[in-house]
């Protein structure tokens, strides 16, 4: 199976492989999601970061951007922008698939879209042969860390940022979940 084909499919949701001509629309989700900038680096104007995320200038240490893939998450019935996902592959080793980000519009939050993206992708990754997915979530994210932990991201493998906890300081917690096939069957996922 191919992890991550140009276009793959969910029961609600098409993913479409993001490219320099959909900026405005990246530039939506991220306007949507400005708590997320630290994140994504100093940039704070719209138009640049939505290039930079889709020119992949944010890289892993020895990153390549031939390893990371942008996707733009669309409802299947009319083709609503619902998000963006991000994912590198093979990061910090090759056995690790480290999704970048994944905005959700806030009109879609909390409808378990997400949750449906992050599920096929580790099913893909699985079968695939990865061993783990891991992903970087801000310290003050607080919807986020449930997010994550409630999908069983639970092991802490760092934390990176500032040294101390100030209204102008940022740090990201860096959290991990096996997705071997045993694993994804034991936590409930539909196979």
């Amino acid at each position: 199976m191919n992890l991550l084909a140009s276009i793959w499919e969910i029961s609600r949701c098409r993913l479409v492989e993001a490219r320099e001509h959909d900026l405005p629309v990246v530039a939506t989700i991220l306007a949507e999601n400005r708590s997320i900038f630290p994140l994504l680096g100093p940039e704070r104007d719209l138009e640049r970061l939505a290039l930079s995320v889709l020119r992949h200038d944010k890289l892993p240490p020895n990153g390549h951007s031939a390893h990371e893939n942008s996707f733009l998450i669309r409802n299947k019935g009319d083709d609503e922008l619902l998000g963006l996902l991000s994912v590198y592959r093979g990061y910090p080793t090759t056995e690790i698939l480290y999704i970048g980000h994944i905005f959700i519009r806030p009109r879609w939050q909390r409808r378990g879209i997400g949750r449906e993206v992050i599920t096929e992708l580790e099913r893909r990754a699985s079968r695939a042969g990865y061993q783990e997915i891991r992903i970087a979530v801000g310290l003050r994210n607080w919807p986020a860390l449930r997010f994550w932990i409630a999908l069983n991201y639970d092991r802490i493998t760092q934390v990176v940022g500032d040294l101390e906890c100030h209204e102008h300081t940022y740090a990201d917690i860096e959290l991990a979940k096996p997705v071997s096939d045993e694993d994804l069957q034991a936590s409930g996922a539909k196979t």
